[in-house]
Protein backbone atom coordinates (compact mmCIF):
# COMPACT_ATOMS: atom_id res chain seq x y z
CA UNK A 1 0.00 0.00 0.00
CA UNK A 2 1.33 3.10 -1.34
CA UNK A 3 2.30 5.66 1.75
CA UNK A 4 3.44 8.80 -0.32
CA UNK A 5 5.93 9.24 -2.75
CA UNK A 6 9.00 12.14 -3.78
CA UNK A 7 9.98 12.89 -7.43
CA UNK A 8 12.60 15.57 -8.11
CA UNK A 9 14.02 16.54 -11.67
CA UNK A 10 11.61 14.33 -13.27
CA UNK A 11 10.50 15.99 -17.11
CA UNK A 12 8.12 19.00 -15.78
CA UNK A 13 9.07 18.35 -12.14
CA UNK A 14 11.92 20.47 -10.97
CA UNK A 15 12.06 20.73 -7.15
CA UNK A 16 11.12 17.65 -4.81
CA UNK A 17 7.43 17.53 -5.43
CA UNK A 18 5.12 14.74 -2.61
CA UNK A 19 1.98 12.89 -3.13
CA UNK A 20 0.64 11.43 -0.14
CA UNK A 21 -1.91 9.03 0.43
CA UNK A 22 -1.95 8.90 4.23
CA UNK A 23 -5.04 11.28 5.67
CA UNK A 24 -4.65 14.04 6.94
CA UNK A 25 -5.43 14.45 10.80
CA UNK A 26 -8.65 15.02 12.01
CA UNK A 27 -9.59 18.48 13.10
CA UNK A 28 -10.06 18.86 16.79
CA UNK A 29 -12.81 21.83 16.27
CA UNK A 30 -15.69 21.26 18.33
CA UNK A 31 -19.00 20.37 16.30
CA UNK A 32 -20.84 23.68 15.47
CA UNK A 33 -24.18 24.41 16.87
CA UNK A 34 -25.62 25.84 13.55
CA UNK A 35 -28.24 23.96 11.49
CA UNK A 36 -26.63 24.45 8.17
CA UNK A 37 -22.99 23.42 9.50
CA UNK A 38 -24.50 20.36 11.18
CA UNK A 39 -25.19 19.04 7.77
CA UNK A 40 -21.60 19.19 6.55
CA UNK A 41 -20.35 16.17 6.09
CA UNK A 42 -16.67 15.30 7.94
CA UNK A 43 -14.16 13.94 5.72
CA UNK A 44 -14.27 10.22 7.21
CA UNK A 45 -18.13 10.35 6.05
CA UNK A 46 -17.22 11.03 2.55
CA UNK A 47 -14.46 7.97 2.50
CA UNK A 48 -13.58 5.80 5.52
CA UNK A 49 -9.88 5.74 5.45
CA UNK A 50 -7.58 2.42 6.02
CA UNK A 51 -6.54 2.14 9.42
CA UNK A 52 -3.17 0.84 10.09
CA UNK A 53 -2.87 -1.12 12.94
CA UNK A 54 0.08 -0.25 15.08
CA UNK A 55 0.54 2.53 13.36
CA UNK A 56 -1.10 5.87 14.08
CA UNK A 57 -1.70 5.81 10.45
CA UNK A 58 -5.05 6.43 8.25
CA UNK A 59 -4.37 5.57 4.16
CA UNK A 60 -6.83 6.73 1.51
CA UNK A 61 -8.48 4.34 -0.92
CA UNK A 62 -8.26 7.08 -3.52
CA UNK A 63 -6.02 10.01 -4.60
CA UNK A 64 -6.94 12.29 -7.38
CA UNK A 65 -4.90 14.56 -9.24
CA UNK A 66 -6.49 17.01 -11.36
CA UNK A 67 -4.71 20.15 -13.58
CA UNK A 68 -4.24 22.41 -16.56
CA UNK A 69 -3.10 20.51 -19.73
CA UNK A 70 0.59 19.85 -19.60
CA UNK A 71 0.64 20.85 -16.25
CA UNK A 72 2.70 17.94 -15.23
CA UNK A 73 -0.12 15.81 -13.54
CA UNK A 74 0.43 12.42 -15.10
CA UNK A 75 4.04 13.28 -15.53
CA UNK A 76 3.83 12.79 -11.46
CA UNK A 77 1.96 9.43 -11.87
CA UNK A 78 4.46 8.85 -14.62
CA UNK A 79 7.29 8.85 -12.53
CA UNK A 80 5.32 6.80 -9.80
CA UNK A 81 4.83 3.99 -12.62
CA UNK A 82 8.20 4.43 -14.19
CA UNK A 83 9.92 3.81 -10.49
CA UNK A 84 7.76 0.97 -9.65
CA UNK A 85 8.72 -0.79 -13.21
CA UNK A 86 12.91 -0.07 -12.29
CA UNK A 87 12.60 -1.99 -9.25
CA UNK A 88 10.97 -4.89 -9.70
CA UNK A 89 12.48 -5.39 -13.10
CA UNK A 90 15.59 -3.41 -13.16
CA UNK A 91 16.18 -2.44 -16.68
CA UNK A 92 15.75 1.05 -18.18
CA UNK A 93 13.96 -0.65 -21.29
CA UNK A 94 10.87 -1.76 -18.89
CA UNK A 95 10.62 1.78 -17.15
CA UNK A 96 11.05 3.64 -20.24
CA UNK A 97 9.88 1.42 -23.65
CA UNK A 98 10.01 4.70 -25.67
CA UNK A 99 12.99 7.06 -24.26
CA UNK A 100 14.96 4.73 -22.64
CA UNK A 101 16.23 7.00 -19.94
CA UNK A 102 15.48 9.31 -16.95
CA UNK A 103 14.45 12.52 -18.36
CA UNK A 104 15.58 15.42 -16.10
CA UNK A 105 13.79 18.59 -16.17
CA UNK A 106 15.24 20.74 -19.18
CA UNK A 107 14.59 24.18 -18.49
CA UNK A 108 17.50 24.77 -16.60
CA UNK A 109 21.32 23.92 -16.88
CA UNK A 110 21.53 22.86 -13.42
CA UNK A 111 18.63 20.45 -13.43
CA UNK A 112 19.91 19.03 -17.16
CA UNK A 113 23.72 17.40 -15.15
CA UNK A 114 21.72 17.24 -11.58
CA UNK A 115 20.31 13.58 -10.44
CA UNK A 116 16.76 12.46 -10.41
CA UNK A 117 15.86 11.58 -6.72
CA UNK A 118 12.91 9.13 -5.92
CA UNK A 119 11.52 8.62 -2.86
CA UNK A 120 8.42 5.95 -1.85
CA UNK A 121 7.32 4.55 1.60
CA UNK A 122 5.01 1.71 1.18
CA UNK A 123 3.48 0.00 3.93
CA UNK A 124 2.78 -3.93 3.60
CA UNK A 125 2.42 -6.81 6.53
CA UNK A 126 3.11 -3.96 9.52
CA UNK A 127 6.27 -3.04 7.77
CA UNK A 128 6.76 0.73 6.70
CA UNK A 129 9.48 0.40 4.08
CA UNK A 130 11.33 3.81 2.58
CA UNK A 131 13.15 3.26 -0.63
CA UNK A 132 15.28 6.43 -1.87
CA UNK A 133 17.08 6.23 -5.33
CA UNK A 134 19.16 9.13 -7.16
CA UNK A 135 20.22 8.20 -10.44
CA UNK A 136 22.13 10.86 -12.95
CA UNK A 137 22.86 9.66 -16.93
CA UNK A 138 20.88 6.39 -16.85
CA UNK A 139 23.59 5.55 -14.19
CA UNK A 140 22.67 4.36 -10.14
CA UNK A 141 24.36 7.33 -7.98
CA UNK A 142 23.09 6.41 -4.63
CA UNK A 143 20.21 3.55 -3.50
CA UNK A 144 18.64 2.84 -0.30
CA UNK A 145 16.50 0.77 1.63
CA UNK A 146 15.21 1.05 5.25
CA UNK A 147 12.13 -0.28 6.94
CA UNK A 148 10.23 0.27 10.18
CA UNK A 149 8.52 -2.24 12.45
CA UNK A 150 5.23 -1.04 13.75
CA UNK A 151 6.26 -2.96 17.31
CA UNK A 152 9.14 -0.54 17.58
CA UNK A 153 9.02 2.41 15.38
CA UNK A 154 12.15 2.55 14.46
CA UNK A 155 13.92 3.06 10.95
CA UNK A 156 16.20 0.25 10.52
CA UNK A 157 19.10 0.26 7.41
CA UNK A 158 18.64 -2.72 5.21
CA UNK A 159 20.99 -1.33 2.51
CA UNK A 160 22.93 1.80 1.43
CA UNK A 161 25.02 1.69 -1.58
CA UNK A 162 26.69 5.34 -2.79
CA UNK A 163 29.00 6.12 -5.82
CA UNK A 164 32.83 6.78 -5.37
CA UNK A 165 33.36 9.05 -8.17
CA UNK A 166 37.02 9.21 -7.23
CA UNK A 167 37.45 5.66 -6.75
CA UNK A 168 35.21 4.75 -9.68
CA UNK A 169 33.11 2.32 -6.94
CA UNK A 170 30.13 1.75 -4.63
CA UNK A 171 30.34 2.20 -0.98
CA UNK A 172 28.06 -0.20 0.10
CA UNK A 173 26.49 -0.11 4.04
CA UNK A 174 24.02 -2.87 5.06
CA UNK A 175 22.45 -3.32 8.19
CA UNK A 176 22.34 -5.95 10.56
CA UNK A 177 18.72 -7.59 9.91
CA UNK A 178 20.13 -8.02 6.11
CA UNK A 179 22.49 -9.99 6.44
CA UNK A 180 22.83 -13.66 4.61
CA UNK A 181 24.19 -15.19 1.02
CA UNK A 182 22.49 -12.37 -1.03
CA UNK A 183 24.94 -10.10 -0.20
CA UNK A 184 27.40 -11.21 -2.35
CA UNK A 185 25.21 -10.31 -5.33
CA UNK A 186 26.67 -6.34 -4.64
CA UNK A 187 29.76 -7.54 -6.00
CA UNK A 188 28.20 -8.51 -9.47
CA UNK A 189 25.67 -5.39 -10.11
CA UNK A 190 25.78 -3.24 -13.06
CA UNK A 191 25.56 0.61 -12.78
CA UNK A 192 22.74 0.80 -14.12
CA UNK A 193 20.71 -1.97 -12.19
CA UNK A 194 19.04 -1.29 -9.03
CA UNK A 195 19.81 -3.55 -6.44
CA UNK A 196 16.43 -3.80 -5.20
CA UNK A 197 15.13 -5.31 -8.25
CA UNK A 198 17.82 -8.65 -7.50
CA UNK A 199 15.92 -9.00 -4.66
CA UNK A 200 12.61 -11.20 -6.38
CA UNK A 201 15.32 -13.75 -7.09
CA UNK A 202 16.32 -14.24 -3.88
CA UNK A 203 14.78 -14.77 -0.57
CA UNK A 204 15.41 -12.47 1.81
CA UNK A 205 12.40 -12.77 4.90
CA UNK A 206 12.93 -9.38 5.90
CA UNK A 207 11.74 -7.92 2.41
CA UNK A 208 9.68 -10.45 0.66
CA UNK A 209 6.35 -8.64 2.09
CA UNK A 210 7.88 -5.32 0.44
CA UNK A 211 8.83 -7.11 -2.90
CA UNK A 212 5.49 -9.10 -3.30
CA UNK A 213 3.40 -6.04 -3.05
CA UNK A 214 5.63 -4.25 -5.12
CA UNK A 215 5.18 -7.18 -7.76
CA UNK A 216 1.10 -6.11 -7.51
CA UNK A 217 1.51 -2.45 -7.72
CA UNK A 218 0.65 -1.38 -11.49
CA UNK A 219 -0.18 1.13 -13.60
CA UNK A 220 -2.65 0.80 -16.29
CA UNK A 221 -2.18 1.75 -20.01
CA UNK A 222 -4.70 2.20 -22.54
CA UNK A 223 -2.65 3.37 -25.46
CA UNK A 224 -2.39 0.24 -26.98
CA UNK A 225 -5.16 -1.96 -25.77
CA UNK A 226 -4.71 -5.60 -27.45
CA UNK A 227 -8.00 -7.47 -26.98
CA UNK A 228 -6.54 -11.16 -27.80
CA UNK A 229 -4.14 -10.47 -24.90
CA UNK A 230 -7.42 -9.68 -22.79
CA UNK A 231 -8.50 -12.80 -23.74
CA UNK A 232 -6.00 -15.09 -22.48
CA UNK A 233 -6.02 -13.14 -19.46
CA UNK A 234 -9.49 -13.85 -18.61
CA UNK A 235 -8.87 -17.56 -20.02
CA UNK A 236 -5.99 -17.97 -17.37
CA UNK A 237 -8.44 -16.40 -14.57
CA UNK A 238 -10.79 -17.68 -11.71
CA UNK A 239 -13.81 -18.43 -14.55
CA UNK A 240 -15.71 -16.27 -11.90
CA UNK A 241 -13.83 -13.15 -13.07
CA UNK A 242 -15.64 -13.52 -16.76
CA UNK A 243 -18.97 -13.82 -15.07
CA UNK A 244 -18.32 -10.55 -12.48
CA UNK A 245 -16.48 -8.43 -15.78
CA UNK A 246 -19.58 -9.49 -17.89
CA UNK A 247 -21.96 -8.93 -15.06
CA UNK A 248 -20.70 -5.31 -14.77
CA UNK A 249 -20.29 -4.24 -17.90
CA UNK A 250 -23.98 -4.90 -18.48
CA UNK A 251 -24.73 -2.93 -15.36
CA UNK A 252 -22.72 -0.18 -16.57
CA UNK A 253 -25.29 0.71 -19.52
CA UNK A 254 -22.74 0.11 -22.10
CA UNK A 255 -25.51 -1.74 -24.91
CA UNK A 256 -23.86 -4.97 -24.05
CA UNK A 257 -25.94 -8.30 -23.52
CA UNK A 258 -22.30 -10.07 -22.61
CA UNK A 259 -19.24 -10.65 -23.77
CA UNK A 260 -17.89 -14.54 -25.21
CA UNK A 261 -14.38 -15.52 -25.38
CA UNK A 262 -13.66 -17.93 -28.78
CA UNK A 263 -10.51 -19.76 -29.30
CA UNK A 264 -8.80 -18.79 -32.84
CA UNK A 265 -6.90 -21.38 -35.37
CA UNK A 266 -3.78 -20.30 -33.39
CA UNK A 267 -2.71 -22.49 -30.35
CA UNK A 268 -3.08 -20.69 -27.19
CA UNK A 269 -4.90 -17.53 -28.81
CA UNK A 270 -8.39 -16.41 -28.18
CA UNK A 271 -10.96 -13.33 -29.65
CA UNK A 272 -12.98 -11.42 -27.61
CA UNK A 273 -16.65 -10.83 -29.21
CA UNK A 274 -19.25 -8.78 -28.09
CA UNK A 275 -22.83 -9.91 -27.65
CA UNK A 276 -26.03 -8.07 -28.66
CA UNK A 277 -29.52 -9.37 -28.96
CA UNK A 278 -31.74 -8.23 -31.54
CA UNK A 279 -35.12 -9.42 -31.69
CA UNK A 280 -34.43 -12.54 -29.06
CA UNK A 281 -31.32 -13.14 -31.75
CA UNK A 282 -27.67 -13.66 -30.84
CA UNK A 283 -25.54 -11.01 -32.94
CA UNK A 284 -22.04 -11.29 -32.16
CA UNK A 285 -19.29 -8.73 -33.53
CA UNK A 286 -15.44 -8.32 -32.65
CA UNK A 287 -14.90 -6.04 -29.28
CA UNK A 288 -12.55 -3.98 -31.38
CA UNK A 289 -15.91 -2.71 -32.92
CA UNK A 290 -17.42 -1.16 -30.05
CA UNK A 291 -16.79 2.34 -28.88
CA UNK A 292 -13.94 3.73 -27.24
CA UNK A 293 -15.16 4.31 -23.73
CA UNK A 294 -16.68 0.66 -23.71
CA UNK A 295 -13.19 -0.83 -24.52
CA UNK A 296 -11.61 0.91 -22.05
CA UNK A 297 -14.00 -0.03 -20.10
CA UNK A 298 -13.58 -3.53 -20.68
CA UNK A 299 -9.91 -3.23 -19.82
CA UNK A 300 -10.67 -1.53 -16.78
CA UNK A 301 -13.44 -3.35 -14.91
CA UNK A 302 -11.52 -6.81 -15.76
CA UNK A 303 -8.19 -5.11 -14.19
CA UNK A 304 -10.48 -3.85 -11.18
CA UNK A 305 -11.43 -7.40 -10.58
CA UNK A 306 -8.07 -8.71 -10.53
CA UNK A 307 -7.17 -5.59 -8.17
CA UNK A 308 -10.13 -6.35 -5.36
CA UNK A 309 -8.95 -9.53 -5.06
CA UNK A 310 -5.60 -9.30 -4.21
CA UNK A 311 -5.72 -5.59 -2.91
CA UNK A 312 -3.09 -3.61 -4.44
CA UNK A 313 -2.67 -0.40 -5.99
CA UNK A 314 -3.38 0.79 -9.12
CA UNK A 315 -1.96 3.61 -11.07
CA UNK A 316 -4.27 5.34 -14.18
CA UNK A 317 -3.55 8.82 -15.90
CA UNK A 318 -6.56 10.58 -17.68
CA UNK A 319 -9.57 8.55 -15.79
CA UNK A 320 -12.35 9.77 -17.83
CA UNK A 321 -11.16 9.62 -20.81
CA UNK A 322 -13.83 8.49 -23.20
CA UNK A 323 -16.09 7.37 -20.37
CA UNK A 324 -19.66 9.03 -19.27
CA UNK A 325 -18.55 10.96 -16.11
CA UNK A 326 -21.36 9.07 -14.09
CA UNK A 327 -19.05 5.95 -15.09
CA UNK A 328 -16.25 7.32 -13.24
CA UNK A 329 -17.91 8.30 -9.80
CA UNK A 330 -19.09 4.70 -9.77
CA UNK A 331 -15.58 3.31 -10.39
CA UNK A 332 -14.27 5.68 -7.67
CA UNK A 333 -17.17 4.95 -5.42
CA UNK A 334 -16.40 1.10 -5.33
CA UNK A 335 -13.04 1.50 -4.06
CA UNK A 336 -14.21 3.62 -1.39
CA UNK A 337 -16.53 1.37 -0.50
CA UNK A 338 -15.32 -1.89 2.67
CA UNK A 339 -17.83 -4.32 1.08
CA UNK A 340 -16.70 -3.68 -3.03
CA UNK A 341 -13.32 -3.41 -1.44
CA UNK A 342 -12.25 -5.17 1.49
CA UNK A 343 -8.67 -6.25 0.75
CA UNK A 344 -8.32 -2.23 0.52
CA UNK A 345 -7.21 -2.04 -2.95
CA UNK A 346 -6.10 1.83 -4.03
CA UNK A 347 -6.56 3.96 -6.73
CA UNK A 348 -4.19 6.68 -7.75
CA UNK A 349 -5.77 8.13 -10.70
CA UNK A 350 -5.16 11.89 -12.76
CA UNK A 351 -8.15 13.29 -14.65
CA UNK A 352 -9.54 16.30 -16.16
CA UNK A 353 -13.29 15.20 -15.07
CA UNK A 354 -14.17 18.03 -12.62
CA UNK A 355 -17.84 16.20 -12.37
CA UNK A 356 -15.73 13.83 -9.90
CA UNK A 357 -15.34 17.03 -7.40
CA UNK A 358 -19.13 17.39 -6.32
CA UNK A 359 -20.89 16.17 -4.14
CA UNK A 360 -18.85 14.90 -1.49
CA UNK A 361 -17.52 12.24 -3.23
CA UNK A 362 -13.59 12.59 -2.39
CA UNK A 363 -12.41 13.74 0.76
CA UNK A 364 -10.30 17.61 0.57
CA UNK A 365 -6.77 15.39 1.07
CA UNK A 366 -8.03 12.98 -1.50
CA UNK A 367 -8.04 16.02 -3.89
CA UNK A 368 -4.57 17.28 -5.67
CA UNK A 369 -3.46 19.79 -8.22
CA UNK A 370 -0.77 20.57 -10.72
CA UNK A 371 0.55 23.95 -12.06
CA UNK A 372 2.81 25.56 -13.86
CA UNK A 373 5.20 27.92 -11.93
CA UNK A 374 6.84 30.59 -13.52
CA UNK A 375 9.63 28.82 -14.92
CA UNK A 376 7.16 26.15 -16.28
CA UNK A 377 8.08 23.31 -13.45
CA UNK A 378 5.17 21.59 -12.02
CA UNK A 379 4.13 22.27 -8.50
CA UNK A 380 1.84 19.68 -6.56
CA UNK A 381 -0.16 20.48 -3.64
CA UNK A 382 -3.18 18.91 -2.24
CA UNK A 383 -7.01 21.03 -1.54
CA UNK A 384 -6.50 20.41 1.93
CA UNK A 385 -4.16 23.03 2.07
CA UNK A 386 -6.81 25.87 1.38
CA UNK A 387 -9.31 26.49 4.22
CA UNK A 388 -12.32 24.82 2.71
CA UNK A 389 -15.75 23.66 3.99
CA UNK A 390 -17.04 19.85 2.30
CA UNK A 391 -20.39 21.65 1.23
CA UNK A 392 -18.43 24.13 -1.01
CA UNK A 393 -19.34 23.35 -4.24
CA UNK A 394 -15.34 22.46 -5.46
CA UNK A 395 -15.69 21.42 -9.10
CA UNK A 396 -16.79 25.39 -9.66
CA UNK A 397 -14.61 26.86 -7.60
CA UNK A 398 -11.78 24.75 -8.97
CA UNK A 399 -13.13 25.87 -12.45
CA UNK A 400 -13.01 29.73 -11.47
CA UNK A 401 -9.42 29.22 -10.55
CA UNK A 402 -9.54 29.22 -6.82
CA UNK A 403 -6.77 26.72 -6.35
CA UNK A 404 -5.35 27.85 -9.48
CA UNK A 405 -4.17 24.61 -11.61
CA UNK A 406 -6.98 25.89 -14.34
CA UNK A 407 -5.04 27.42 -17.81
CA UNK A 408 -5.14 30.81 -18.72
CA UNK A 409 -6.83 31.74 -21.93
CA UNK A 410 -6.83 35.26 -22.92
CA UNK A 411 -10.21 36.71 -24.19
CA UNK A 412 -11.18 36.00 -28.05
CA UNK A 413 -10.46 39.18 -29.18
CA UNK A 414 -6.58 38.11 -28.15
CA UNK A 415 -6.56 35.15 -29.89
CA UNK A 416 -7.19 36.19 -33.55
CA UNK A 417 -4.44 37.99 -34.91
CA UNK A 418 -5.23 41.39 -36.09
CA UNK A 419 -6.18 41.99 -39.61
CA UNK A 420 -4.17 42.89 -41.64
CA UNK A 421 -0.84 41.26 -40.07
CA UNK A 422 1.91 39.73 -42.14
CA UNK A 423 4.35 38.16 -40.35
CA UNK A 424 5.89 36.69 -43.29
Amino acid sequence: MLLDFTVENFRSIKGAETLSAVAASKSKAKASNSESLRRVKSDDEIAQPFHIEGWDIDVLPVVAIFGANASGKSNVLKALDCLLTFMCDGKLQAAFPHHKEFVPFKLNKSSMTSPTRFEIRTIFDGNIYTYSLKICNNLVISEKLEYALASTKRQRLLFDRNWNQALKIFEWKNGSDFSGSHIQLEKDLSEKEPFISLLSRVKVAVTTPLIQGLLRMQGIDFSGISFKQVASKFMHQDPKILDEVEGLLCKLDTGLDGIRIKKTESEDDYQIYAVHYVEGKEVLWLFEEESMGTQRLLNLVFLMNVVFSSGCTVILDELGSNIHPNINRKIVRLFQNPKTNPKRAQLIFSSHDNTLQRDNLLRRDQIWFTQKRSDQSTKLYPLSDFKVRNDLAIDRAYLDGRFRAVPFIPDDDDLISPKGNNNG
